[in-house]
């Protein structure tokens, strides 16, 4: 499940940004390379894992969707910093921090051609950041919705009609708040960047975490409201 979950995040994000595939001996097609299509319009295609990536703030996906809009055909761009403020309405030193944030999280580099700045966007294929908050929307889609709780179903009817509500509010405090510590999804990181190919393994880990997180959390929703909580 795993790995076809991946290969959904890879075509998924692929179909908006210009990109090339390879056969394996394997059977499956992987991407070779990827880079963001210059927009010259109206309208900037942003790929939607990185519209609602867990691990870039507002303001960071903000900067990296303005240096998009003005990427040329080559994919780079170059652009002066305190004209990115005045096009976002924020102040140059948060465009400058954000820039340096999108560098460390791998989609941005910037280097110097005489005294500007260039910036070439980073394949999106490789970033750890979009693996780990996809692994955060599959997780969503399984543990949020009443269809993905079967495991849970028993507890759920013990607890009563508060037993989905109590459970989504743990998982929204949870996701919000846990999976955003750097103590939390650091390792995690690491362990895409150092051994991407164990990515199975690594959504096993990030999931049970998650969920350990979760149930307690929610065993003290269900104490607090006087209920019977017997979490798996």
């Amino acid at each position: 499940m795993a790995a076809k979950f991946i290969d959904d995040i890879i075509f998924n994000g692929a179909r908006m940004i210009e990109t090339e595939f390879s056969d394996r001996k394997d059977g499956r097609t992987v991407i070779t390379r990827s880079s963001i299509i210059p927009n010259h319009g109206k309208y900037l295609t942003i790929p939607e894992n990185v519209k609602r990536c867990y691990y870039l703030d507002a303001n960071e996906k903000l900067v990296l969707f303005e240096l998009y809009s003005w990427a040329k055909e080559d994919g780079k761009c170059q652009v002066a910093m305190d004209l990115v403020s005045l096009k976002l309405g924020i102040s140059e030193r948060t465009v400058r921090t954000c820039v340096k944030e999108l560098v460390k999280k791998k989609f941005v580099q910037v280097s110097k051609q005489g005294r500007a700045n260039i910036y070439t966007f980073d394949a999106l294929k490789d970033n750890p950041y979009l693996v780990l908050s996809e692994f955060i929307h599959e997780f969503i889609q399984n543990y949020y919705y009443k269809a993905g709780l079967r495991q849970y179903e028993e507890w759920v009817k013990t607890v009563g009609d508060d037993g989905f509500r109590l459970w989504r509010e743990a998982v929204v405090d949870t996701l919000a708040k846990e999976a955003k510590k750097e103590e939390f999804y650091k390792p995690y990181l690491l362990r895409l960047t150092d051994t991407p190919d164990d990515y199975e393994n690594i959504a096993i880990s990030f999931t049970n975490e998650l969920l350990e997180l979760i149930n307690n959390v929610v065993k003290k929703k269900a104490f607090k409201f006087g209920v019977l909580s017997e979490v798996v």
